[in-house]
This record gives structure tokens, sequence and C-alpha cells, in this order.
């Protein structure tokens, strides 16, 4: 007996069904999954734009900077993950908001790095 795709997938034995999305509501807004996913879009676009722009003043320094940041991002993420699978067996996270972390990280530790590493001053004008 042939099965196809859609039958496999309707009747799939022991397989979990995929989750679906549930629409929620922010400030009486009611958001739905193609809004959320058009947010999410726009928001990891908008962090990107600020992540690949430039300093003032760059220099070798801030570029350093900027590299550990970068390497300190994906080792804390992969620890992060490891951990989770390893801890939590049905943990589960989207690509997007894999992606959305690690851009919030990135920010984050950059902007701790600059603050803190600058030699004599300690506080960055913006």
């Amino acid at each position: 007996m042939k099965i196809g795709f859609i039958d496999g997938w309707n009747a799939s034995e022991g397989i979990a069904a995929p989750e679906t999305f549930e629409a929620f509501t922010v400030f009486g807004v009611m958001i739905t999954e193609p809004i959320y996913n058009l947010m999410s879009i726009i928001g990891v676009i908008g962090l990107l734009i600020y992540l690949f722009s430039k300093d003032k003043m760059m220099d070798e320094f801030l570029t350093k900077l900027r590299l550990e940041a970068v390497q300190l991002t994906f080792i804390l993420t992969a620890l992060f993950m490891f951990a989770m699978m390893l801890f939590n067996s049905s943990f589960k996270v989207s690509a997007l908001g894999l992606i959305e972390y690690q851009l919030v990280l990135f920010l984050v530790i950059n902007k701790a790095k600059k603050l803190w590493s600058l030699p004599g001053e300690g506080v960055m004008d913006e």
C-alpha cells in the first residue's frame, strides 16, 4: 500500500504534531502568526543594520572588541544550546528565535566590552 505525503503527515504514529501558533493580544491589538513573523523579520533586519553600522571612529581597538563580542556570543550560544539539550530533551527554539537571541546577546556583550575596555575613560559617548 502506497502512502502519500499528506497521509503520512496526518497519520504519523509516535511523532508529535507540529506546534501551532496561538494568537495573542498586546495592548488590545491581536497578533496573529503572519503579523508576528513580519515583526520578527523587521526586528532582525533592524538589528542587523545596527550591528553592521560603523562607529564614528572605527579603529583596530573597536574592531578587536567587536570580534571578541562575536566570538563570545557564539560560544555562549553553543554552551546554552548544549546545556538545554543535555538537561531538557524537549527544549525547542525556532531558527528565527535563535538569531534574535544571538543578535541581542551580541549587542549587550559589545556594549559592555566598549564600556569596560576603553583605555582611561571607562564611559563611551554615543
